[in-house]
């Protein structure tokens, strides 16, 4: 009886040792990387790290999810279909108020002057060539968004009083152009590619932030991947990185993903004359005072439930060497 315990005992040791030596010897798949992508060219790293095969090299497994509007973007932040896209400071404050926790873990555009141009334009025949003109004017907008944050930011900047900022919500950007350029408003906030298009459909450029950027669009990522997944990530940003490096050492290899993915009209890309340029930078994290003025202007529009701090905006072990 002895001797069968012990053969017993034997037997049950080799077994175990054969099986954890067969599972040490597997390499686990890398969990599935869902990143939200609108279609703007703040995404185009990604596009192109996609395209040149940057994921599949660091051993990644990553799926561009489309989606048309920000709105359904974040829904599926909130429902945990996705884990990552690039937003803004405003909409990663906003998930985090409704109790979706996401954090900006790099800026994506905005780091140097130049980049995520937004301009403020008035119509072909309205008149208004300066800023000046544009106090008490309603100028067509979309409310409680990185939009209205950025017309206050430079208009305030350029000496307004915040009661001589008039605004008319139209959020739908197309929407917005046509109001535009028939004369319906006399100004409106666009970013590019459809501010550029507005300036080449006769509209008058009155400011743009490409000397003042006021605020960043960020790599924002959802709490619960970074904690289960943060090697991934890491891997993910230096893919993007290296997609990064390519865009800025020959940027108009990329035209043909601008046009297909962002919707870039070609023909803002074809003119020789004022092509427009899209300019990126290697990733950083948020500056602490831009994440402090969305936080406060959010407070000041009663858009947060309390103040959020910088560490409950980002993460910083991303980045991290």
């Amino acid at each position: 009886m002895q001797r069968s315990l012990k053969f017993i005992s034997f037997f049950l040791l080799i077994t175990v040792v054969l099986f954890t030596g067969g599972c040490a010897g597997k390499e686990q798949a890398p969990l599935k990387i869902k990143l939200g992508m609108l279609p703007i060219a703040d995404n185009l790293p990604f596009w192109v790290a996609e395209e040149k095969g940057y994921f599949k090299e660091a051993g990644l497994d990553v799926e561009l999810v489309p989606f048309p509007s920000a709105l359904e973007r974040d829904s599926a932040f909130a429902a945990k279909q996705i884990d990552g896209a690039v937003g803004d400071l405003l909409a990663v404050a906003a998930m985090q108020n409704s109790g979706t926790k996401v954090k900006a873990v790099a800026v994506a555009q905005g780091i140097t002057p130049g980049e995520n141009r937004f301009g403020i334009l008035s119509a072909p025949n309205s008149g208004i060539k300066n800023v000046v003109q544009l106090k008490n004017v309603p100028i067509a907008m979309s409310l409680n968004t990185i939009n209205e944050f950025i017309t206050d930011g430079l208009l305030l900047s350029a000496g307004f009083n915040q009661d001589e900022i008039k605004k008319t919500a139209i959020p739908k950007l197309p929407v917005r152009l046509d109001a535009l350029l028939n004369g319906t408003v006399k100004a409106a906030v666009l970013p590019d590619p459809f501010a550029t298009l507005a300036e080449q459909s006769g509209a008058n450029l009155v400011l743009d932030n490409t000397k003042n950027t006021v605020s960043p669009t960020v790599v924002m990522v959802r709490q619960e991947a970074l904690d289960k997944n943060l090697a991934g990530i890491k891997k993910l940003m230096q893919a993007y990185t290296k997609a990064v490096s390519d865009i800025q050492s020959k940027p108009e290899q990329f035209d043909n993903i601008l046009v297909e993915k962002a919707r870039v009209p070609k023909q803002l890309l074809d003119n020789k004359e004022n092509k427009l340029k899209f300019h990126f930078s290697q990733p950083v994290l948020p500056a602490a005072q831009d994440v402090e003025k969305v936080v406060k202007w959010m407070v000041d529009h009663k858009l947060l439930k309390s103040t959020l701090s910088y560490q409950d905006l980002v993460d910083a072990r991303v980045l991290e060497k």
